[in-house]
Parts: structure tokens; sequence; C-alpha cells
């Protein structure tokens, strides 16, 4: 009967390399002795069953090194005992990276721009400013009053007394020279 059996798993074996259908039968059949190793290594019982379904997923990669002279249970037991091992090393690595770390001050701030952006924006506003103070009044103050002093739409309209439908439509058109100024200063030729 043992001889049987071996056969049988070995049958199996051969077919299990393009059948997933195989493959889940083997998951029905060794499930609880998967489980149970990784019971060893985990105090959780979720650990240890993730573990255990994290062998039979990765089981089609590594069919091809089982040697068919061998049972498939030890050979399936040493792979979970295995995973296993390199999970637990895993978390150990993941916890001494995070114990290096024991001031948050220390974690360098990815957010900061750097001194080349910080230098860019300084230039860019420099020239946003330089073609603000060329426009008209009529343009330059809502503008001001908008983007510099943060006030709403209502608060410029009553505060320049005007209307505010108009109040949009100034700030719309300001806008709209503003970005054609800057584009047609951008590509003007710098002279020495």
């Amino acid at each position: 009967m043992a001889t049987r059996s071996v056969f049988f798993e070995e049958r199996r074996f051969g077919t299990l390399r393009a059948c997933p259908e195989v493959i889940s039968s083997l998951y029905a059949d060794y499930y609880h002795h998967v489980l149970h190793v990784c019971r060893h290594f985990f105090h959780l019982r979720e650990d240890a069953e993730d573990a255990a379904s994290e062998v039979f997923l990765k089981l089609h990669t590594i069919l091809h090194k089982k040697d068919e002279a061998h049972a498939f249970k030890p050979w399936i037991c040493q792979v979970a005992g295995r995973h296993c091992l390199d999970k637990l090393r895993r978390r150990k690595r993941e916890k001494c990276a995070i114990e290096q770390v024991k001031e948050p001050s220390a974690i360098p701030d990815r957010a900061a721009p750097s001194p080349l952006s910080l230098f860019l924006q300084n230039e860019t506003e420099l020239r946003l400013r330089e073609q603000l103070d060329r426009l008209p009044d009529c343009y330059r103050v809502p503008l001001m009053l908008r983007y510099y002093q943060g006030m709403s739409y209502s608060q410029i309209a009553s505060n320049l007394n005007r209307r505010l439908p108009t109040v949009r439509g100034i700030i719309f058109r300001a806008k709209k020279r503003l970005r054609r100024n800057l584009f047609a200063s951008t590509k003007a030729p710098v002279s020495n």
C-alpha cells in the first residue's frame, strides 16, 4: 500500500506542473502538515496560517526542484520550514531597520525643497513680480488683492467698488495678460 501511495504521489507530481487542479488537491491533502510545521515557527495562529498559504502559493515556482525519488510530504514540510525561516529573518531585518531610526527628525524630509528648486522658485517669483509691476493698475491691483492679500472675489468687489462679475472678468483678463507677458519674457534673448 505504501508503494502504491508513493507511486500515486509521483504520478500526480508529474502532472502537477501544468495542472492547477492538482495543486488544489495537494493543498487539500498536505495543508494540515504544512500548517503544523508553520505552527512551530510562529506564536500566532494567523501568522502560521499565512505562512502555510504562502508555501502553496509559491509551490508552482519551486516544484521543478523536487527530486521524484523522494516522497512529497517530507519535501513540502522542508519547503514550509525554510519559508518560515525566511519570513522570520525578513521580519527581523525590518524590525532592525525600524529600530535604527529612533528619532523622527533623523529621517530626511523629502518634502522640503532642494536648494536648486528654491533658487528656481525665487527666480520665477522675481520674474512674476517684474511682470506684475508692468501691468496697468486696473489689472495689477485686483491680482495683488487676490493672490498677495488673499481676498475673495466678493471682498475685492466691495473694496474696489465694483460688481462681482466685473471683478471676475478683470482678474481673468489680468491673468491672461500676465501669462502672455511671462511667456514673452522667457522667449526673449538675454542680452549681456
